[in-house]
């Protein structure tokens, strides 16, 4: 090992060994293997860790309406703003949150502070559907993720979109009453390296809505400036599913509620 990765592995060790448990994101694989790993909020806009995960920090800006000033169903919490905030990587103490492109995958992570939040209407149904959780301003577990996908499901990091994909998901995590939630658009459902498989009705998950993500800015032959927004020209558009989080022992599964409207217009940059 070189002394690079040594010192790397230190860092690391030392880290999640301060950090809260809740700072972590659980891995699941084949439903038996968990890895743990926590988001370095270092100075340096890039860090690879030993185990080679690349975690670049970017600004993300979440807007409360669209381009045609329609108030969006996922917002900003306004801070230090008005109809949009600005959410950066920021570490003070044992509070931080997360604004990050990891592996390719934009992730907004506002797990271990209290202050910054997101509104989330996760109760605005398609039809006749269950009640879904109350639409508020949420921290506890909340959680956005966008990436894109080929044809053949291969996940296409962000910085190699450098024009535009209709083939994106958004989801956004978030806690409510002390269950964990999933308001998912995806053309492939519950496929990250983190989701537990889902337990759909007997006819099988309904098909929710797919994302667009923008390029605005290429450099170096890379994208570093998009704008995620639904694909409104796919079928199911605006419609996400709704799911929440079960595990018991080593079982673990996302159970099928609902499909519900969701839009918003978030624009990522790096840095």
């Amino acid at each position: 090992m070189t002394r690079k990765s040594t010192l790397l592995t230190f860092a690391l060790a030392t880290l999640a060994a301060l950090l809260p448990k809740r700072e972590c994101i659980m891995i699941f694989n084949r439903g038996i293997r968990v890895l743990c790993f926590v988001f370095l909020l270092l100075p340096a806009l890039v860090t690879a860790t030993a185990q080679g995960t690349t975690i670049t920090n970017v600004t993300t800006v979440v807007h409360d309406y669209d381009s045609t000033a329609i108030e969006l169903l996922l917002r900003s919490d306004d801070y230090k703003g008005s109809a949009q905030a600005t959410y950066t990587s920021s570490r003070s103490g044992h509070t931080s949150l997360t604004s990050a492109i990891v592996d390719g995958e934009w992730i907004l992570s506002l797990y271990n502070q209290s202050l910054r939040t997101l509104w989330i209407t996760p109760n605005d149904p398609v039809g006749s559907q269950p009640a879904g959780p109350p639409a508020g301003y949420y921290w506890q577990s909340a959680e956005a993720k966008s990436i894109c996908f080929d044809q053949k499901g291969n996940t296409v990091p962000l910085a190699n979109v450098v024009t535009s994909s209709g083939n994106c998901k958004l989801g956004v995590n978030f806690n409510s009453g002390g269950t964990l939630y999933k308001l998912l658009m995806s053309p492939f459902p519950l496929s990250g390296a983190g989701d537990a498989p889902p337990t759909c009705p007997s006819t099988g998950c309904p098909a929710p809505g797919l994302v667009t993500v923008t390029c605005n800015q290429v450099s170096n032959s890379q994208c570093v400036s998009w704008t995620i927004v639904p694909n409104t020209s796919a079928p199911n558009a605006n419609v996400a599913n709704l799911y929440w989080y079960y595990s018991k022992g080593a079982n673990s599964t996302w159970v099928f509620i609902g499909q519900y409207y969701n839009t918003f217009r978030i624009d990522v940059t790096n840095p």
